[in-house]
């Protein structure tokens, strides 16, 4: 007995500590759309059509964006380009006819047979350079934690042997800002505190954080295809910092004080001449 609770004190603060090497997002919009969650659904996915689908359903606990600032989550894109080996994933969140922002891609590339690499990097306005979530080495195992540990078992994810298929089509999405798809059923975003509570389910050691990247290819494919939104970005600023305390006061070093005008100066100095001079 006494040892299996050991065992689990050990598990315990193994997990607490994946946790406390987590990347934060550097906006409040980062937290509002979780990359643990991206990578978890696409595991899950037949396609990225079904992908998609997902990403675009409020039970799933992935997306709680509303960066129009409309009452509603946004809906999100799925845009799929390829060039050889590599595929280029962005979601993008649609917020009007004309309007839309990235918010992460997901490269995946073949290097060999049976050899896949998946990440998903998350828009560096919203959440700050090299922002990457990965999947580890299946079942989280304590060994995954190796440099190679994402090209284990990727290449035995359905949506991954789909993108693969020789001669198959690009994906074309069917979310537009207007006529809605017949599956969209939007819903209000939820309270923040609320919000992150749900979104911790996708939290494991089966995922993990890096800032180092794997494809090269689809870094470049990414420079010309990037989408971002002026309006939008004035809503998920960067997160509030602390609020800065009174402002020191300038009147004598070290203790607050009035201020002294150039008159009070001027009537100083005149007095401190006549005491001089008696």
């Amino acid at each position: 007995m006494k040892k299996l609770i050991g065992i689990t004190l050990i598990l315990g603060l193994f997990v607490l500590n994946l946790r406390a090497q987590e990347l934060t997002p550097a906006t409040e919009a980062g937290e509002d759309f979780d990359l643990y969650g991206v990578v978890g659904l696409f595991e899950e996915s037949e396609d990225l059509e079904d992908f998609e689908k997902k990403l675009n359903s409020q039970d799933n606990d992935v997306n709680n964006l509303d960066l129009n600032k409309d009452e509603e989550v946004d809906m999100v894109k799925v845009i799929e380009k390829k060039e050889g080996e590599t595929h280029l994933i962005i979601l993008q969140a649609v917020l009007g006819e004309n309007d839309a922002q990235d918010i992460a891609t997901i490269e995946i590339e073949k290097h060999a047979e049976n050899s896949i690499s998946l990440q998903v990097i998350g828009d560096e306005d919203i959440y700050g350079p090299d922002y990457i979530i990965e999947p580890a080495e299946e079942k989280g195992s304590l060994r995954a934690y190796s440099p190679m540990a994402v090209f284990v078992s990727v290449h035995l994810w359905r949506p991954v042997k789909v993108i693969f298929v020789p001669g198959r089509a690009i994906f074309v999405s069917a979310v537009v800002w207007f006529p809605r798809p017949i599956w969209f059923r939007p819903w209000r975003p939820i309270a923040r505190a609320t919000w992150v509570g749900r979104a911790a389910r996708w939290h494991s050691p089966r995922f993990r954080t890096t800032r180092a990247r794997h494809s090269v290819r689809g870094r470049n494919m990414y420079k010309t295809a990037r989408r971002t939104s002026p309006a939008a970005r004035k809503n998920f600023g960067p997160k509030p910092g602390p609020k800065p305390g009174p402002a020191a006061s300038p009147g004598r070093k070290g203790a607050p004080g009035k201020s002294t005008s150039p008159n009070q100066k001027k009537k100083k100095g005149a007095a401190t001449q006549k005491r001089k001079k008696g």
